[in-house]
Protein backbone atom coordinates (compact mmCIF):
# COMPACT_ATOMS: atom_id res chain seq x y z
CA UNK A 1 0.00 0.00 0.00
CA UNK A 2 1.41 3.29 -0.63
CA UNK A 3 0.65 6.89 0.92
CA UNK A 4 -1.35 9.50 0.75
CA UNK A 5 1.36 11.76 -0.35
CA UNK A 6 2.96 8.91 -3.10
CA UNK A 7 -0.40 8.93 -4.05
CA UNK A 8 -0.59 12.57 -4.81
CA UNK A 9 2.40 12.47 -6.52
CA UNK A 10 1.76 9.68 -8.77
CA UNK A 11 -1.47 11.49 -9.72
CA UNK A 12 0.60 14.65 -10.25
CA UNK A 13 2.99 12.70 -12.49
CA UNK A 14 0.31 10.99 -14.14
CA UNK A 15 -1.59 13.68 -15.23
CA UNK A 16 1.26 15.59 -16.35
CA UNK A 17 2.12 12.62 -18.67
CA UNK A 18 -1.39 13.00 -20.25
CA UNK A 19 -1.43 16.44 -20.99
CA UNK A 20 1.91 16.32 -22.25
CA UNK A 21 2.13 12.97 -24.54
CA UNK A 22 -1.45 13.29 -25.80
CA UNK A 23 -0.47 16.04 -28.27
CA UNK A 24 2.22 14.07 -29.26
CA UNK A 25 1.40 11.04 -30.15
CA UNK A 26 -2.12 12.09 -31.12
CA UNK A 27 0.02 14.27 -34.37
CA UNK A 28 2.30 10.91 -34.72
CA UNK A 29 -0.56 8.45 -34.73
CA UNK A 30 -1.98 11.52 -37.63
CA UNK A 31 0.95 11.07 -39.49
CA UNK A 32 1.66 7.50 -39.43
CA UNK A 33 -1.22 5.79 -38.44
CA UNK A 34 0.90 3.07 -36.46
CA UNK A 35 -1.46 1.38 -34.14
CA UNK A 36 1.39 0.41 -32.06
CA UNK A 37 1.68 4.14 -30.72
CA UNK A 38 -1.82 3.28 -28.45
CA UNK A 39 -0.09 0.09 -26.90
CA UNK A 40 2.76 2.24 -25.93
CA UNK A 41 0.96 4.85 -24.83
CA UNK A 42 -0.98 2.59 -22.70
CA UNK A 43 1.44 0.80 -21.58
CA UNK A 44 3.33 4.17 -20.69
CA UNK A 45 0.37 5.24 -18.37
CA UNK A 46 -0.12 1.79 -16.49
CA UNK A 47 3.48 1.93 -15.38
CA UNK A 48 2.89 5.07 -13.67
CA UNK A 49 -0.01 4.29 -12.53
CA UNK A 50 2.14 0.84 -10.95
CA UNK A 51 -0.76 -1.39 -11.43
CA UNK A 52 -0.07 -5.14 -12.43
CA UNK A 53 -2.54 -7.14 -14.83
CA UNK A 54 -2.98 -10.87 -14.25
CA UNK A 55 -4.59 -12.92 -17.32
CA UNK A 56 -6.76 -15.34 -15.41
CA UNK A 57 -9.46 -17.81 -16.83
CA UNK A 58 -9.03 -20.23 -20.07
CA UNK A 59 -5.91 -17.80 -20.87
CA UNK A 60 -5.75 -16.08 -24.21
CA UNK A 61 -7.51 -17.71 -27.32
CA UNK A 62 -5.06 -19.11 -29.92
CA UNK A 63 -3.21 -15.64 -31.86
CA UNK A 64 -3.30 -15.87 -35.50
CA UNK A 65 -7.25 -15.51 -35.84
CA UNK A 66 -9.43 -12.47 -35.78
CA UNK A 67 -11.58 -12.37 -32.83
CA UNK A 68 -14.51 -9.78 -31.30
CA UNK A 69 -13.99 -9.81 -28.06
CA UNK A 70 -17.03 -8.59 -25.29
CA UNK A 71 -16.05 -7.28 -22.45
CA UNK A 72 -17.88 -5.52 -19.44
CA UNK A 73 -17.05 -1.67 -19.13
CA UNK A 74 -16.07 -0.03 -15.79
CA UNK A 75 -13.61 2.71 -16.10
CA UNK A 76 -11.67 4.43 -18.60
CA UNK A 77 -8.91 2.45 -17.70
CA UNK A 78 -10.14 -0.81 -19.13
CA UNK A 79 -8.89 0.95 -22.54
CA UNK A 80 -5.32 0.64 -21.65
CA UNK A 81 -5.46 -2.22 -19.59
CA UNK A 82 -7.05 -4.24 -22.79
CA UNK A 83 -4.17 -2.55 -25.58
CA UNK A 84 -2.00 -3.73 -22.81
CA UNK A 85 -3.41 -7.34 -22.79
CA UNK A 86 -4.80 -8.21 -26.34
CA UNK A 87 -1.54 -6.64 -28.20
CA UNK A 88 -1.00 -9.25 -30.02
CA UNK A 89 -4.37 -9.44 -31.64
CA UNK A 90 -3.59 -6.02 -33.89
CA UNK A 91 -7.63 -4.56 -32.00
CA UNK A 92 -9.52 -1.75 -32.59
CA UNK A 93 -12.00 -0.35 -29.96
CA UNK A 94 -15.85 0.94 -31.01
CA UNK A 95 -15.62 4.67 -29.07
CA UNK A 96 -18.12 7.29 -28.69
CA UNK A 97 -18.53 9.25 -31.54
CA UNK A 98 -18.33 12.81 -29.65
CA UNK A 99 -14.67 11.68 -28.21
CA UNK A 100 -13.27 11.83 -32.10
CA UNK A 101 -14.36 15.23 -31.95
CA UNK A 102 -11.12 16.15 -29.06
CA UNK A 103 -7.92 17.75 -30.61
CA UNK A 104 -5.19 15.88 -30.80
CA UNK A 105 -7.08 12.84 -28.84
CA UNK A 106 -9.95 12.01 -31.29
CA UNK A 107 -8.04 12.49 -34.24
CA UNK A 108 -5.44 10.50 -32.99
CA UNK A 109 -7.83 7.43 -32.47
CA UNK A 110 -9.79 8.21 -35.82
CA UNK A 111 -5.94 7.69 -37.47
CA UNK A 112 -5.64 4.45 -35.63
CA UNK A 113 -8.64 2.96 -36.98
CA UNK A 114 -10.92 3.02 -33.46
CA UNK A 115 -14.51 3.38 -34.67
CA UNK A 116 -17.43 5.71 -34.31
CA UNK A 117 -20.50 4.75 -32.59
CA UNK A 118 -23.70 6.52 -31.98
CA UNK A 119 -25.56 4.99 -28.94
CA UNK A 120 -28.58 7.01 -28.99
CA UNK A 121 -29.30 7.07 -32.68
CA UNK A 122 -30.57 3.62 -34.41
CA UNK A 123 -29.71 4.95 -38.28
CA UNK A 124 -26.07 5.79 -36.87
CA UNK A 125 -25.52 2.71 -34.73
CA UNK A 126 -26.44 0.77 -38.02
CA UNK A 127 -23.90 2.91 -39.63
CA UNK A 128 -20.93 1.53 -37.12
CA UNK A 129 -22.28 -1.57 -37.21
CA UNK A 130 -21.68 -1.44 -41.10
CA UNK A 131 -18.02 0.15 -40.21
CA UNK A 132 -17.13 -2.33 -38.07
CA UNK A 133 -17.59 -5.68 -40.48
CA UNK A 134 -15.95 -3.89 -43.13
CA UNK A 135 -12.72 -3.58 -40.75
CA UNK A 136 -12.92 -7.25 -40.25
CA UNK A 137 -12.83 -8.36 -43.46
CA UNK A 138 -10.71 -5.18 -45.08
CA UNK A 139 -7.92 -4.63 -42.42
CA UNK A 140 -8.07 -8.08 -40.74
CA UNK A 141 -8.33 -6.95 -37.10
CA UNK A 142 -10.18 -8.00 -34.40
CA UNK A 143 -12.17 -5.90 -32.39
CA UNK A 144 -13.16 -4.79 -28.44
CA UNK A 145 -16.49 -4.18 -28.06
CA UNK A 146 -18.10 -3.45 -24.59
CA UNK A 147 -22.13 -4.46 -24.80
CA UNK A 148 -23.11 -2.29 -22.46
CA UNK A 149 -22.72 0.82 -24.14
CA UNK A 150 -21.20 2.46 -21.53
CA UNK A 151 -19.65 2.20 -17.88
CA UNK A 152 -20.85 1.28 -14.50
CA UNK A 153 -20.60 2.80 -12.19
CA UNK A 154 -21.98 0.42 -9.35
CA UNK A 155 -19.76 -2.38 -10.72
CA UNK A 156 -23.15 -4.46 -11.43
CA UNK A 157 -23.46 -5.61 -15.15
CA UNK A 158 -25.53 -2.74 -16.99
CA UNK A 159 -28.09 -4.22 -19.62
CA UNK A 160 -26.74 -5.28 -23.14
CA UNK A 161 -27.25 -3.67 -26.11
CA UNK A 162 -27.30 -6.62 -28.35
CA UNK A 163 -26.96 -4.88 -31.94
CA UNK A 164 -23.21 -5.02 -31.65
CA UNK A 165 -23.22 -9.29 -31.95
CA UNK A 166 -24.53 -8.65 -35.58
CA UNK A 167 -21.01 -7.93 -36.05
CA UNK A 168 -19.43 -10.93 -35.64
CA UNK A 169 -22.39 -12.65 -37.25
CA UNK A 170 -21.94 -10.61 -40.33
CA UNK A 171 -18.31 -10.90 -40.01
CA UNK A 172 -17.83 -14.68 -39.83
CA UNK A 173 -15.70 -13.70 -36.58
CA UNK A 174 -15.08 -16.59 -33.19
CA UNK A 175 -16.14 -14.37 -30.08
CA UNK A 176 -14.00 -14.13 -27.38
CA UNK A 177 -15.54 -12.68 -23.79
CA UNK A 178 -13.74 -11.76 -21.46
CA UNK A 179 -13.89 -10.22 -17.36
CA UNK A 180 -12.13 -7.16 -16.42
CA UNK A 181 -12.15 -6.69 -12.49
CA UNK A 182 -10.28 -4.22 -10.24
CA UNK A 183 -10.30 -0.86 -13.05
CA UNK A 184 -13.27 0.34 -11.36
CA UNK A 185 -11.22 0.79 -7.67
CA UNK A 186 -9.04 2.78 -9.49
CA UNK A 187 -10.39 5.20 -11.53
CA UNK A 188 -14.54 4.77 -11.20
CA UNK A 189 -16.59 6.59 -13.23
CA UNK A 190 -16.93 10.47 -13.38
CA UNK A 191 -14.05 10.58 -11.43
CA UNK A 192 -10.11 12.43 -12.22
CA UNK A 193 -8.39 10.79 -9.58
CA UNK A 194 -6.56 7.52 -9.41
CA UNK A 195 -7.34 5.51 -6.57
CA UNK A 196 -3.82 4.16 -5.86
CA UNK A 197 -4.33 2.90 -2.34
CA UNK A 198 -7.25 0.75 -3.23
CA UNK A 199 -5.57 -1.74 -5.91
CA UNK A 200 -2.53 -2.94 -7.41
CA UNK A 201 -3.65 -5.51 -9.48
CA UNK A 202 -6.11 -5.65 -12.61
CA UNK A 203 -7.70 -9.33 -13.06
CA UNK A 204 -8.78 -10.19 -16.84
CA UNK A 205 -10.52 -13.12 -17.17
CA UNK A 206 -10.91 -14.37 -20.49
CA UNK A 207 -13.37 -16.71 -21.64
CA UNK A 208 -14.49 -19.63 -23.97
CA UNK A 209 -14.12 -19.04 -27.44
CA UNK A 210 -17.78 -19.01 -29.13
CA UNK A 211 -17.62 -19.99 -32.96
CA UNK A 212 -20.21 -18.09 -35.04
CA UNK A 213 -20.00 -20.83 -38.26
CA UNK A 214 -23.46 -22.26 -38.87
CA UNK A 215 -25.13 -19.23 -36.67
CA UNK A 216 -27.74 -16.83 -38.47
CA UNK A 217 -28.39 -13.05 -37.71
CA UNK A 218 -31.20 -14.14 -35.25
CA UNK A 219 -28.86 -15.81 -32.82
CA UNK A 220 -27.44 -12.61 -31.78
CA UNK A 221 -29.87 -13.06 -28.67
CA UNK A 222 -28.23 -16.28 -28.09
CA UNK A 223 -25.37 -14.82 -28.30
CA UNK A 224 -25.92 -12.10 -26.15
CA UNK A 225 -27.32 -14.52 -22.97
CA UNK A 226 -24.10 -16.34 -23.50
CA UNK A 227 -21.51 -13.77 -23.37
CA UNK A 228 -23.39 -12.11 -19.98
CA UNK A 229 -23.65 -15.76 -18.47
CA UNK A 230 -20.04 -15.70 -18.54
CA UNK A 231 -19.66 -12.26 -17.39
CA UNK A 232 -22.08 -12.75 -14.42
CA UNK A 233 -20.26 -15.89 -13.15
CA UNK A 234 -16.67 -14.37 -13.13
CA UNK A 235 -18.59 -11.09 -11.52
CA UNK A 236 -20.28 -13.37 -8.90
CA UNK A 237 -17.13 -15.34 -8.16
CA UNK A 238 -15.30 -12.19 -7.48
CA UNK A 239 -17.73 -11.38 -5.41
CA UNK A 240 -17.66 -13.91 -3.03
CA UNK A 241 -13.84 -13.68 -2.89
CA UNK A 242 -13.91 -10.18 -1.70
CA UNK A 243 -16.49 -11.17 0.65
CA UNK A 244 -14.77 -14.43 2.30
CA UNK A 245 -11.06 -12.08 2.33
CA UNK A 246 -12.97 -9.70 4.53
Amino acid sequence: MISLFAEIVRNFLIWCYVLITVPTFGLVAIITKRHNLATIWCKGLLWLLGLRIKVSGLGLPPRGRQYVFFSNHQSQLDIPVLEKVLRDYNIRFLAKKSLFKIPFFGWGIGALGYIPVERDDPREGLKSIIACVESLKKDRISLVIFPEGTRSATGELLPFKIGGFLVPLKAGVAICPLVIIGTRDVLPKGSLWFNLRKRKEIIVTIGPVIEVEGLSLKDKTYLAEEVRKFMEGVLEENKKFVSSVR
